[in-house]
């Protein structure tokens, strides 16, 4: 089933399919969208390396995550692409719910 899922992986798994990803997306919800940055200071700030955000950039361009400026030498979280609002969204609701974060032994049964 496993291999089935990386052959024919969901939007989701596309998304986040390497671990690098996810923290880069994790730093984009961090920081002002109208922020801009290039590619070292989004790895610094993600706490990747250079080559996982330019091996990812382009996945993420191409999913409306982020958008270029500066003719593709600069970037910012894209939250006019319906992809980016969605993802905030989700983070949004997450935190909301405190994302796993509450005491398990003080939970309601």
């Amino acid at each position: 089933m496993r291999q089935q899922r990386i052959e024919y992986p969901s939007g989701w798994l596309y998304l986040c399919q390497h671990e690098s990803v996810h923290f880069i997306i994790d730093a984009l919800l961090q920081v002002d969208p109208k922020k801009e940055f290039n590619k070292t200071e989004l790895a610094e700030f993600a706490g990747v390396s250079r080559q996982s955000v330019r091996r990812h950039i382009d996945k993420l361009v191409e999913l409306g995550v982020v958008a270029e400026t500066a003719g593709g030498k600069r970037y910012h979280y894209n939250l006019e692409s319906p992809v980016g609002k969605l993802v905030a969204e989700l983070n949004g609701e997450l935190s909301a719910i405190g994302a796993g974060r509450a005491d398990p032994s003080t939970a309601e049964e």
